[in-house]
């Protein structure tokens, strides 16, 4: 593992730019849309995500702005199933990357395993979850670091109208076997859906984030992140979709090379089976 050349590269980018993409998908944490009785068997699944985009930071850097378009696969393996009518489980798989056209030093790659335990109370739903996480430089090229997440969040979708709206709260700690990775993190973020008839809708998912890194050359190092989005979805079949967004994220850091900002305008393409 080739780990002296990665700490610098690693260093600007832990929790950085790609990370509301890869570590929050709100979608996760939404309400099943059926009732499922807990002597059910587990289901398979195959859930994921294709999107070309464009950034105006391929480098998520304050001062080196440079253009470029990645494409970012994403695709989840998952066993969910229920032991109580409230409470409910999911093993999964999960696999992404994100591969640019040019800038190729962006190019980072992540594998993890996980379990969530979910407990559905008076429409609240809290849950535990870990993952076992691989983060790797280049297209699964060389192996990183490799983390343990510890995670619990608190969701809700609350309906007027025609719209849904979607607050979840997420806190994590990291433990890793490389030191600057090792931190908390905080989530709040928002999903608004907005149906303009069966098949359209609009939708936005304003994020902001908060990191308090622990140890190594990022002890002391504080970081907070702002996202907004709109986007418009079209909906092919209950599951498949299409949205078109554009992003603007934003990140303050008391690291004065850690702040940038960055605008994200791409279609991604979503899918369960």
């Amino acid at each position: 593992m080739r780990r002296t050349g990665l700490l610098l590269p690693i260093f600007g980018l832990l929790g950085a730019g790609p990370s509301g993409a890869v570590d929050v998908d709100p979608t996760e944490f939404k309400a099943s849309t059926a009732a499922v009785p807990y002597i059910s068997a587990p289901a398979w699944s195959v859930v994921g995500s294709i999107s070309p985009t464009f950034t105006d930071n391929a480098l998520f850097t304050r001062d080196n702005r440079k253009s470029d378009i990645y494409y970012e696969p994403d695709v989840s393996v998952r066993l969910d199933g229920n032991l109580t009518n409230d409470l409910s489980y999911r093993l999964y798989a999960r696999s992404q990357y994100e591969a640019f056209s040019r800038e190729k030093d962006s190019n980072f790659a992540v594998a993890r395993v996980g379990a969530r335990l979910t407990e559905n109370w008076d429409g609240w739903r809290f849950s535990a979850i870990y993952e076992n996480r691989y983060d790797f430089d280049g297209i699964y090229r060389d192996l990183a670091f490799t983390s343990h997440d510890v995670m619990g969040s608190v969701a809700r979708d609350f309906r007027v109208s025609n719209a849904t709206f979607s607050p979840l709260l997420l806190l994590t700690y990291r433990f890793s076997d490389l030191a600057e990775a090792r931190r908390w993190r905080f989530d709040a973020v928002l999903g608004i859906e907005v149906k303009l008839d069966p098949r359209w809708s609009i939708v936005s998912t304003p994020l902001f984030e908060a990191y308090w890194f622990t140890d190594g050359l990022n002890t002391g190092r504080r970081d907070q992140l702002y996202s907004a989005d709109v986007g418009l979805k079209y909906n092919f079949a209950s599951n498949v979709s299409l949205t078109t967004t554009v992003l603007f994220e934003a990140r303050t850091s008391n690291v004065p090379l850690r702040r940038y900002r960055d605008v994200r305008i791409g279609p991604r393409l979503d899918f369960a089976f």
